[in-house]
């Protein structure tokens, strides 16, 4: 009876761990994961790029820390570096630098430095996407980096990222720590990267040594746990966001490990629980003198007995917590002469199941609110509201595949405002912003749902419209063409008259989505030229 229980008990802590696992996955590094997906898109900047491959260039840095600026705000802590592989020089932009209109040089790296090491062990290994609990000397703060190289081709021309401070993210971890279990956050060779003991954080562990390293293999008790925990790593390195489990002594404390890979971020999330704290053992005491009595009384009734007392509501119980692993709801049925330690084990098992399923059906529908958001945000113009390059690119590729199956025709049109530098240059950025808002809006509203328009880049919009009607295409070009020469916008109290040129295509036969945005653009230029 005993191994029946602590088997329908353990199994039941691994489904809890699992369950736990994936939830405090997203709850904790869902805003960690999003930082790096910015810092990705952050680093493919072209103003960046063409920076660091020429960093003495002010021209070329003048516009990069422009561009940076207008992006700084979508990370979360309002900054960024940027740190050059051709001069060594570090460049770090926040809320201060704007305010104080200093210059965002903060110093020159030097490979020497113990404390500018990580800049070069990136290079050095090849690491497009590192996340580094590092403390900054020269900055004076302590954050969680996420550092992701600059590339042009296969050459390495820097790293670009952005840093969360390290206090608030532990702080936030503890708020919201389960009762029953301790995370650790790893990476591939076991170094602690986060964990609410910040005594236990391995800094800067990508230029450390072996021995120097503080590894959560170090926190068990014996060699045998921390074979086992290291042979749960490779498994769930083969298996990314699987979890895989292990029994492990830590203080003296047999405990549950519970793995899961994170590919995103390359990072291990490791769970303890303590099994025993789930074993109510007192609560069997006087079950086992009940059964030792009634065993020498007569070993026939004690037999009927435990099969309708005992063996039955536990098999109902376990049958329960199977069905729970497959994700259903299965109730235990207690008949009313189970004994009164198995029916407070039942409630209990109902309780923290309802919990768990409770937590399940939360975080699935949180997963779903935030991907769909993220998956929206990622495809509009922040600016303009409207579809960005990889939004339109969806619709065109799409476009081309009806045209392929069913040679449903399309045509792009490519609008350029002419003279857009000197409306920043006379009236400034802000008003600048305006005018592409207005654009966008004007452009919408001529389109009237009829087809899609973007922001391809800059003071560049695109537009993309089916043939459904022969006669829809050939009118909204015509207004297009005769608004190009005069529109006017009223921006408070001043009326801008707005110019741009207009250039399209439809497709043809052989057409691929490049040679067609090539004929608009080049369709578009021609109008510009004969123009001027």
């Amino acid at each position: 009876m005993k191994v029946l229980a602590e088997d329908i008990i353990s199994n039941w802590v691994e489904i809890y761990a699992e369950k736990q696992l994936r939830y405090d996955k997203v709850r904790t590094l869902l805003p960690l994961i999003q930082e790096v997906e910015l810092s990705k898109e952050f680093a493919e900047i072209d103003s960046i790029k063409n920076w660091a491959n020429d960093p003495n260039n002010q021209e070329l840095k003048e516009a990069a820390l422009r561009d940076g600026e207008e992006f700084r705000t979508r990370f979360s802590d309002n900054s960024f570096f940027i740190a050059l592989n051709k001069n060594n020089n570090y460049y770090y932009h926040d809320d201060e630098v704007k305010k104080l209109g200093i210059d965002s040089y903060r110093y020159t790296l030097d490979p020497n430095k113990p404390e500018d090491a990580w800049f070069y062990s990136i290079m050095k290994i090849n690491l497009s996407v590192h996340l580094n609990v590092n403390p900054d000397v020269e900055l004076g703060v302590v954050k969680l980096w996420s550092d992701v190289l600059i590339r042009k081709g296969n050459e390495i021309l820097g790293v670009v990222g952005t840093g969360l401070d390290l206090s608030n993210f532990l702080d936030q971890m503890v708020e919201k720590q389960d009762i029953y279990s301790a995370i650790f956050f790893t990476n591939y060779e076991g170094s602690i990267q986060l964990h609410q003991e910040e005594a236990l954080i391995d800094y800067a562990s990508i230029t450390k040594q072996s021995e120097d390293k503080k590894l959560i293999f170090q926190i068990l008790d014996d060699e045998g746990s921390k074979a086992k925990l290291r042979n749960v790593f490779q498994l769930a390195k083969e298996t990314p966001n699987s979890v895989k489990t292990a029994i492990v002594y830590k203080n003296d404390i047999r405990e549950l490990a519970s793995v899961i890979y994170i590919p995103e971020i390359d990072w291990f999330q490791v769970n303890f629980i303590d099994v025993d704290y789930f074993l109510p053992w007192t609560e069997f005491f006087s079950l086992f003198f009940v059964f030792l009595i009634s065993l020498i009384i007569a070993l026939i009734v004690t037999y009927l007995m435990i099969k309708l007392i005992v063996t039955k509501p536990i098999k109902e119980l376990d049958d329960s917590v199977c069905a729970l692993k497959r994700n259903k709801i299965l109730e235990p049925k207690i008949n009313k002469r189970a004994g009164l330690e198995i029916k407070n084990l039942v409630s209990h098992y109902k309780e923290m199941s309802d919990s768990i399923l409770e937590y399940q059906n939360k975080l699935e529908e949180k997963v779903e609110e935030r991907t769909k958001a993220l998956s929206l945000l990622s495809q509009l113009d922040p600016l303009t509201s409207l579809y960005n390059r990889r939004g339109i690119e969806l619709y065109l590729n799409e476009y081309m595949r009806q045209w392929n199956v069913s040679k449903q025709a399309f045509s792009i049109i490519n609008i350029d405002i002419n003279d857009f530098k000197l409306v920043n240059d006379k009236y400034g950025h802000f008003v600048g912003d305006e005018v592409l808002k207005e654009i966008a809006n004007y452009l919408k509203s001529t389109l009237l749902g009829k087809g899609e328009v973007s922001r391809w880049g800059g003071d560049e919009f695109i537009i993309t419209i089916k043939h459904l009607e022969s006669h829809t295409f050939s009118s909204l070009l015509d207004q297009l063409i005769n608004d190009s020469r005069s529109l006017i916008l009223k921006l408070k109290n001043q009326e801008l008259v707005i110019t741009f040129s207009v250039g399209c295509t439809s497709i043809k036969e052989n057409d691929t989505i490049e040679s067609m945005l090539n004929r608009a653009d080049k369709d578009m230029y021609s109008m510009k030229f004969s123009d001027n």
